[in-house]
């Protein structure tokens, strides 16, 4: 194929036209506006544009009152609230295959089901408050079963472990299905989960301070407490603490620093202490369950702080109001581009051919600053009126004195240069006469 006249031959490249699709996307990848504000003098045309600002105004004041009371609400769910419960324990098993149920063309082998379960008892004084609902699994931390059989014979382990993971759904309980025809004794380790955690105190340091099982922070207090009570501190260094007798025998030093409680009562403290329920898996009968029930003391989060937590960490509600702003921008944008043309309009049915002429400058004006091509308006240098202002005669005065310069010292160069070329010529001339007079030896031998 031929190339067209006025074109190269060599390789085309076209410039992809952009698509719908890119534009919306690159348009939609814009940053989001954040103008709220009414354009001026828009109550003339909208009156009741007043009672917008008189909201924008009531806004203001809300969402300040809405974060104050949520600095509240974060600094109130900060602080523990606990709730004391009782949870029952309730320990079962199934058998299944067994020899007194067993059929004779059967040929699953014989198994047991062992069920560990809990739930939460009803408070003396029932109240709407105290009622929170929580899975047995989610007060445990972990939950270990030690079977005692025979390893050679088991091989499926004897030992099963369940641990508490992150974000894992919680269960009513649990249950553990293995395989054998014999009764078989199982220990059964709940190990309790404590938030924030707590620490069981030695018998030394639990004399002193009363206490048996709590946090650390709490420990720290109550043996700050019997510092205190005790007159112990320096009178001058009150961070220096004199050790009686029983502070002596805790730590091992008649003077320690404040600063080193938090590392010298690690030895003094230690995890608590697991839950431990015997019980028989019995497989002579279909169903069997213990006697006995076992009773926890369980702590819980009172409903008031579940609620709060829930409020303060709720993104649902925050979306909305983001998505409510967005149309309110929206919204204002097209009131503002709606007074644009308003203005628009209005001047060009004023004064249409002056409006015209303002109009296509300031169009041409704004192309050549963004193309850089020019620092003087092209459409305005057409009109008339350009060349009839003040500084126009001061200009031509200048630009013709500049050609004059320019046109003199271009004469001065032409008429220096013909003088070079006379000097040049003569002195040429004055060389050759010289040569002359001299044929080959000098004129005193002629």
């Amino acid at each position: 194929m031929m190339p067209q006249q006025g074109m190269p031959a060599g390789n085309i490249q076209y410039r992809k036209r952009q698509s719908e699709n890119e534009a919306v996307i690159k348009h939609i990848k814009r940053k989001r506006p954040t103008d709220r504000n009414m354009p001026p003098k828009i109550e003339s045309f909208i009156p009741e544009s007043t009672l917008y600002t008189e909201l924008s105004e009531f806004e203001k004041k809300l969402d300040a009152t809405i974060m104050r009371k949520r600095l509240d609400v974060q600094e109130a769910v900060g602080k523990p609230s606990k709730i004391h419960r009782t949870l029952r324990i309730f320990i079962s098993n199934t058998a299944d295959e067994q020899p007194h149920n067993r059929t004779e063309d059967s040929k699953t082998p014989p198994s047991w089901t062992l069920k560990v379960e809990g739930r939460l008892l009803d408070p003396i004084i029932p109240t709407k408050r105290a009622n929170p609902v929580q899975k047995f699994t989610s007060f445990f931390r972990s939950i270990v079963v030690e079977l005692d059989r025979d390893p050679n014979l088991h091989t499926d382990g004897n030992i099963i472990e369940w641990r508490k993971q992150p974000d894992a759904t919680e269960h009513d309980g649990i249950e553990i299905k293995r395989s054998g025809d014999t009764n078989v004794n199982a220990r059964i380790i709940l190990d309790l989960d404590y938030n924030p955690a707590k620490y069981k105190v030695s018998e030394a340091l639990s004399q002193l301070i009363h206490v048996k099982l709590d946090t650390r922070p709490q420990i720290i207090m109550e043996l700050w407490n019997y510092i205190k009570n005790h007159k112990l501190q320096d009178n001058e260094d009150k961070r220096v603490i004199h050790c009686d007798e029983a502070l002596k025998q805790l730590f091992g030093a008649p003077h320690i620093q404040f600063s080193a409680l938090t590392e010298l009562i690690n030895p003094h403290i230690a995890p608590p202490d697991p839950i431990v329920l015997n019980y028989t898996i019995r497989v002579d009968k279909d169903f069997y369950q213990c006697p006995q029930a076992f009773d926890v003391e369980v702590e819980l989060d009172s409903v008031l702080r579940q609620k709060m937590l829930s409020q303060v960490s709720s993104q649902q509600v925050q979306k909305q109001i983001m998505e409510l702003d967005d149309k309110i921008v929206q919204c204002v944008q097209s009131i503002n581009n709606s007074k644009i043309k308003r203005d628009f309009l209005l001047q060009f049915s004023k004064h249409p051919v002056e409006f015209i002429n303002k109009w296509v400058a300031s169009q041409a004006r704004d192309l050549e600053v963004i193309l850089g091509e020019s620092k003087v308006n092209l459409e305005e240098m057409r009109q008339t009126d350009f060349y009839k202002q003040s500084w126009v005669k001061e200009a031509v005065f200048h630009y013709l004195t500049s050609k004059t310069q320019q046109k003199m010292q271009e004469l001065l160069g032409v008429q220096q240069h013909h003088q070079q070329q006379q000097m040049q010529q003569q002195q040429q001339q004055q060389q050759m006469h010289h040569m002359q007079g001299m044929p080959g030896q000098p004129p005193m031998y002629r």
